[in-house]
């Protein structure tokens, strides 16, 4: 199953995906066309995050009863994604 959406981040960790029983695919996008997000665990950071630049994507395999979160310098950032389960 595909689902997708948007999610709007700002200056504390935001949970973007997870907590699933099962492993799957996350494609995320940073919409903002000036600045940064930063990706991690519950306690990202924007000095501790992995730095997904403007207009940038990623993928990542999210395991069974983990999280994403995302962080970044100022209040309302969009981050689309994309989530693929078996």
């Amino acid at each position: 199953m595909i689902i997708n959406g948007v999610t709007t981040v700002g200056t504390a960790a935001t949970l973007i995906d997870g907590l699933e029983v099962n492993p799957f695919r996350l494609h995320l996008h940073n919409n903002d066309n000036t600045d940064s997000v930063y990706l991690g665990g519950s306690a990202v950071t924007t000095a501790t995050g992995l730095k997904l630049s403007k207009e940038d994507s990623i993928e990542l395999i999210i395991n069974p009863l983990e999280a994403l979160y995302a962080i970044s310098n100022k209040a309302g950032h969009s981050v689309s994604w994309l989530k693929q389960t078996e």
